[in-house]
């Protein structure tokens, strides 16, 4: 993971540079993001601030001179959440909100649920679970949709539950229990 500091403090610059009352409303918008994903590094990608999961973008948001704009970097989610999106302008990727009235904290739960569960649905390669607060669940491949190889799963507090090994979506060996909490997960 990169430097999480780091990450942060690009954010800030971005925000030192926007007006008022748009300064504000993404201040106030960072802030429940870092409530609801206390798990995510904060970045900038495409130019914006940016929360994501093991580099995969889970919510984004900039300034504009008429509206403020949230991007869960996916062209499905706003989609997705139908009627919680009423009442704002979305495109294929982006939603705009009023410069001086921030988000609700129920839509952006929302969205940030919708996105975790698409960066969840992996069916070839490596597939990670994550709690609602974005902190790891459980991780593995996959293989034609099916776990293959070692799985992994977490404790909320980063220690790990238990693995299994699976063939073509068969267990082939008993779950293991870790025992303690020796085998704390650290995201690298």
């Amino acid at each position: 993971m990169a430097d999480a500091s780091a990450g942060s403090a690009l954010v800030d610059e971005y925000l030192a540079g926007v007006p008022e009352p748009q300064r504000s409303t993404l201040a106030a918008l960072r802030t429940t993001l870092r409530r609801v994903l206390p798990g995510a590094e904060e970045c900038i990608k495409y130019g914006m601030p940016a929360f994501a999961l093991d580099g995969q973008g889970v919510a984004g948001f900039a300034s504009a001179k008429h509206h403020c704009g949230y991007f869960p970097f996916s062209s499905t989610v706003l989609t997705t959440a139908g009627d919680a999106v009423d009442g704002y302008r979305t495109s294929k990727g982006g939603l705009q909100f009023p410069v001086d009235r921030p988000l609700p904290v129920g839509l952006v739960r929302t969205l940030v649920k919708l996105r975790i569960a698409e960066l969840g649905a992996v069916t070839d390669g490596v597939r990670r679970e994550y709690f609602a607060d974005g902190q790891l669940k459980a991780e593995g491949p996959m293989r034609s949709g099916e776990p293959h190889g070692t799985w992994r799963w977490y404790r909320k507090d980063g220690t790990v539950l238990r693995t299994g090994q699976f063939r073509d979506g068969e267990q082939v060996d008993g779950r293991a229990a870790a025992r303690g909490g020796a085998d704390r997960h650290r995201r690298a």
